[in-house]
């Protein structure tokens, strides 16, 4: 099987699907190859959250010696690092501790705010136009904290945020309880993004994924990208175990898997799999109002109508996605220390998926160097959902030739 197509999109995730609606809705013709079943990979099981409030990339100061700390407590850390013998993982590693300094999110905040901006935007249009059902929630984002410097620290990061124009609310201990009355009594305060929301990825992704094959998508599942062939400057063939493609315009939104899939392409995209679990659980009584993230935990609790989600932990450099059952119980654990669960959870779902990461914890967006008719859209960390329709967005005035709603020229895969 040979065929010729408009425009390939290779990935069904959360960036995937949302190039292939915005595509669509310009006109263009989509076709969409993903190795498993789109909408259903690591997008579906996370948190939720839609942030434009995360404008600090995840290379900042203090992040080596925090993640320095905690491995000297593993059985309480929110990272994990893989230990493997690989000299494109051991120059990651290296290139992500030097990207660990002011000037590198003094480089990333505008960028950032700029595609967290428009994709929350664009999620609260998709949403409205498309009816999409989803428990899709605008009530903001809470920080929780047990720990006083550690809240201190969080109103610090808030002063910050104001100034760069994230609506944010400090709540101190006499009020936290009215804002948030599912915590304990030993929550020392919070921190509130109120511009942020959340929403169940996996209804989200399933209707998205629908909807793009009612706009005309042709859909391909189970169909693993095995090679290319490039000539002229052009991606001329993509290879997979069922056959070949031709298309005008490739985009690369494999996710983790991107250097894997593109390593015929000879291109520079310095991607480690990072790993995150997730468990479900039938709605507690004492149902958060909003979406939370508890303290020096690291975790995230997500209330989706008559589910309750506990997401939590980042684990560098291994390429399984298989649960560890000793952190989904360790997640409900931490939990129960900020918020009032239920004596017995009755759990749905658990989960582990792989996020994206660059050295610097800014996504790469753009156009190959090498081939005129590719873009990659791909190292989005744990902002893969809350950047999606943004990155869509952009990535499809990249391929129509339009001018793009932001300037790209920050997220290039030259600056590697």
């Amino acid at each position: 099987m040979n065929s010729k197509h408009d425009v390939l999109i290779i990935g069904g995730g959360p960036i995937g699907l949302s190039c292939a609606y915005y595509l669509l809705k310009a006109g263009r013709k989509v076709t969409i190859l993903d190795a498993n079943e789109i909408g259903k990979g690591s997008g579906s099981g996370n948190a939720g959250h839609i942030v434009p409030s995360h404008i600090i990339p995840l290379a900042a100061p203090g992040v080596v010696t925090s993640a320095l700390k905690w491995m000297l407590n593993p059985a309480h850390s929110p990272f994990g690092l893989k230990i493997r013998a690989d000299l494109k993982y051991i120059s990651w590693l290296i290139q992500f501790a030097a990207a660990c300094n002011e000037a590198n999110v003094a480089r990333a905040l505008e960028p950032m705010k700029n595609l967290g901006q428009l994709s929350a935007d664009n999620f609260a249009q998709m949403i409205a136009e498309e009816k999409f059902d989803c428990h899709y929630q605008t009530t903001g984002f809470l920080n929780l904290y047990k720990n006083q410097a550690a809240f201190e620290e969080g109103k610090h990061e808030a002063d910050f945020m104001q100034k760069y124009g994230i609506p944010v609310s400090v709540y101190e201990r006499n009020q936290i309880a009215d804002v948030e009355p599912a915590v304990r009594d030993d929550v020392l305060g919070g921190v509130h993004f109120t511009g942020d929301a959340h929403l169940n990825p996996a209804i989200f992704l399933g209707l998205l994924g629908k909807h793009v094959r009612a706009m005309g998508a042709q859909v391909y599942e189970h169909t693993a990208v095995t090679g290319f062939a490039s000539a002229g400057g052009k991606v001329r063939v993509v290879k997979t175990g069922t056959g070949e493609f031709e298309a005008q315009q490739v985009i690369l939104a494999a996710g983790a898997w991107s250097p894997i899939v593109a390593r015929d392409l000879r291109l520079k995209i310095p991607v480690q799999p990072a790993r995150g679990y997730s468990l479900t659980a039938s709605a507690i009584q004492n149902m958060p109002r909003q979406a939370l993230i508890l303290g020096d935990r690291r975790v995230a609790v997500s209330p989706f109508g008559n589910l309750l989600r506990v997401t939590g932990r980042l684990e560098v450099g291994e390429y399984s996605a298989t649960p560890n059952p000793r952190w989904i119980a360790r997640l409900e654990e931490f939990a129960r220390e900020y918020i009032r669960l239920d004596e017995k959870l009755d759990i749905k779902e658990t989960w582990a998926g792989l996020r994206p990461v660059t050295p610097d914890g800014m996504p790469i967006i753009g156009r190959s160097p090498h081939h005129s008719n590719l873009t990659v859209a791909t190292g989005h960390a744990m902002l893969g959902l809350s950047l999606g329709p943004g990155t869509g967005q952009v990535v499809a005035e990249l391929v129509n030739g339009r001018e793009t709603a932001i300037d790209l020229t920050p997220f290039g895969m030259e600056r590697f």
